[in-house]
């Protein structure tokens, strides 16, 4: 099963929005083991992401594209293939360095790992 959450977030000058996936249904993983991707796009060059899981810090801040767009799988991965436990939060961080206001166009799918426990 693949879940997925996308969104768009406006970055105000010089700001930071802590977690895009505040409020969303899987901010926590919702499966025992499994396998994220995070794609992402920005209106302009200014954005930089970071994403954490259950608080390891699994990409450092990154350059996010311009394409101005919904991300397209698999063209505007920023972070694939990170493994997530059940209940474990999911947090992508967003920062405008810019003096002008920013879209932030982003998707998380996780999908359950094909795994036997026991």
């Amino acid at each position: 099963m693949i879940v997925t959450m996308q969104g768009l977030n406006a970055v105000a000058a010089n700001a930071t929005v802590q977690n895009v996936l505040t409020g969303q249904r899987y901010e926590r993983s919702p499966f025992t083991a499994g396998v994220g991707n995070l794609y992402c796009c920005g209106s302009a060059a200014g954005l930089t992401a970071e994403l954490n899981v259950g608080g390891t810090s699994i990409t450092p801040p990154t350059n996010v594209n311009t394409q101005n767009r919904y991300p397209i799988v698999p063209d505007d991965v920023l972070v694939g293939t990170w493994e997530v436990l059940e209940g474990r939060l999911i947090q992508v961080t967003v920062v405008n360095t810019t003096a002008g206001a920013l879209s932030f166009f982003w998707r998380v799918d996780i999908e359950e790992a094909d795994i036997q426990i026991g």
